[in-house]
């Protein structure tokens, strides 16, 4: 699947790529050799690929999704850093996440997925800092319904 929408990604659409019940979601950093990509299957597995230029795509694989309840703020985080990756609820239209300074990056949104490029800080590169306690940076999301009415409005992260 990853090779059919790399190649779709070169070619200029992804909105059709498929495989096998496979189909992409939201990704960080499109168009370029880096990045993340969310795909979920027809039979409710989900998963995240990890694009690393001149290395093998990883796949993180969630065989029952990743369960996260979405009915309070109508979003859920899967992953982050570098950005930040994860699911809205049927009827969210759009998602933005606001920095202590009050820039607003809005989300990418496909079918029920979103990412959004978001400084969190440097990535963890060794073990040592994968398992290190983090911080991470007041964000603001705000989740808006159809007809952009504003959802839910709190932290993107806690810690």
């Amino acid at each position: 699947m990853t090779e059919l929408y790399r190649s779709a990604e070169i070619a200029g659409s992804t909105e059709a790529v498929t495989h096998a019940g496979w189909h992409p979601g939201a990704r960080l950093r499109a168009g370029t050799a880096n990045g993340r990509l969310l795909a979920y299957h027809d039979s409710g597995v989900e998963a995240e690929c990890i694009f690393r230029e001149g290395e093998r795509t990883l796949f993180n694989i969630m065989s029952t999704g990743y369960g996260r309840d979405t009915t309070e703020s109508g979003f859920a985080v899967w992953s982050s850093r570098p950005g930040v990756l994860g699911a809205i609820d049927t009827g969210v239209s759009r998602v933005e996440v606001a920095d202590a300074d009050g820039v607003v990056v809005q989300a990418d949104i496909v079918d029920h997925t979103f990412a959004v490029d978001v400084d969190l800080g440097p990535e963890p590169r060794t073990v040592d800092e994968v398992f290190a306690p983090w911080d991470p940076p007041e964000l603001t999301v705000r989740v808006y319904a159809e007809g952009d009415t504003l959802r839910y409005e709190g932290p993107l992260l806690t810690s």
